[in-house]
């Protein structure tokens, strides 16, 4: 029995794999995918066995590849349209939100914000001018009428009272 299940999908191979290979590289062009959907097509017919139209095979085998080349599509289209999603995300640098990280997110600038306030007001303008608006200690110091000497001393103070506040929550 096993043996005319064989001689059966032999049979079949034989007869449908040039056509098959033939269809399906007039179709994708790449010899790998048309063997591999050839393959597939092979398997199918050969698990259906007994249960094909034996007045028909031509018809039935062939529609099983039209399936297959319509379905290799559906899924195509789903990958490209996920690609372009994902180069669209990273053109625009959109990160994913992970709710635990945009928290952690906050519960870090609250802790920077609850330090800087701890430091004087001018120490604390001065940091914020050299570090988050990017100014050059020249500018700073000509703005504020002080030598640079002394906005590189509250840079450096406030550096070292935001490195301590962070050493003592960790």
């Amino acid at each position: 029995m096993r043996s005319d299940a064989n001689h059966a999908a032999n049979g079949m191979s034989q007869r449908f794999r040039p056509a098959l290979m033939a269809f399906f590289l007039r179709r994708i062009g790449s010899h790998a995918e048309a063997e591999d959907l050839t393959q597939e097509v092979l398997l199918r017919v050969a698990q259906r066995g007994a249960t094909i139209d034996a007045s028909r095979p031509d018809a039935y085998v062939f529609q099983i590849a039209a399936n297959l080349l319509r379905d290799r599509g559906r899924r195509q289209q789903v990958r490209n349209a996920y690609q372009l999603g994902l180069g669209a995300t990273e053109a625009n640098g959109v990160e994913d939100r992970d709710p635990d990280r945009v928290l952690v997110a906050k519960e870090s600038l609250a802790n920077v914000i609850s330090a800087l306030k701890q430091l004087p007001k001018r120490t604390r303008t001065i940091f914020i001018l050299f570090r988050l608006e990017n100014m050059k200690q020249r500018e700073i110091a000509d703005m504020l009428g002080i030598s640079v000497r002394t906005v590189e001393q509250h840079v450096v103070r406030a550096s070292v009272h935001l490195r301590d506040s962070f050493r003592s929550e960790s």
